[in-house]
């Protein structure tokens, strides 16, 4: 059992002082994901890596989940911090309809970036009834920014099927926002 798992296991048996235990075993893990997501955002992004990794971490420790094990947990911080991604594009698109100016190309760039941010997230819940690997593969390669073989170790499969779900999932993505 790794240390994860077995703070995971402490907190859901009472223990008070494992959130706090949790946050140090799994705080650089989280910051490197959102890291990963981040660097492929646009410079002077409003929302940094260590803002998404501290929201998410909120959100994740004030549901007191019931997380299973390390998996289980990884997999609902990459739904947290995809979440949280959607809610800052949807806020973003706001302020734009509301007159906010910027620079126009920076405009241009973000809306593609949110735009796509978007389409993805509004057919993920259609692939997630079809296919529940390739979706979590998706949510952990696009809104986490995950690479292939983080996935594999995390989802605990063999990086070759993780490639090969990427590439099926984003067949099927692209048909399907083609399609809405």
């Amino acid at each position: 059992m790794d240390d994860v798992t077995r703070v995971l296991n402490a907190m859901a048996a009472g223990d008070e002082s494992g959130s706090a235990e949790l946050l140090a075993s799994i705080y650089g893990e989280l910051r490197r994901m959102a890291a990963g997501k981040m660097a492929g955002e646009r410079s002077g992004h409003t929302l940094q890596a260590t803002a998404l990794v501290n929201e998410a971490y909120l959100r994740l420790a004030g549901g007191a989940g019931d997380w299973a094990n390390r998996r289980h947990f990884f997999g609902a911080a990459s739904e947290a911090m995809r979440r949280i991604l959607v809610e800052n594009a949807r806020r973003r698109a706001t302020d734009k309809r509301a007159g906010v100016k910027m620079d126009l190309n920076e405009e241009i760039h973000e809306l593609q970036q949110d735009e796509k941010l978007l389409q993805v997230h509004e057919v993920l819940d259609e692939l997630e009834a079809e296919d529940p690997l390739k979706a979590k593969i998706v949510k952990l390669r696009f809104f986490v920014g995950l690479g292939h073989d983080e996935i594999a170790a995390l989802l605990e499969v063999n990086e070759k099927t993780v490639r090969r779900h990427w590439e099926l999932a984003r067949v099927w993505l692209f048909r399907a926002i083609k399609e809405g």
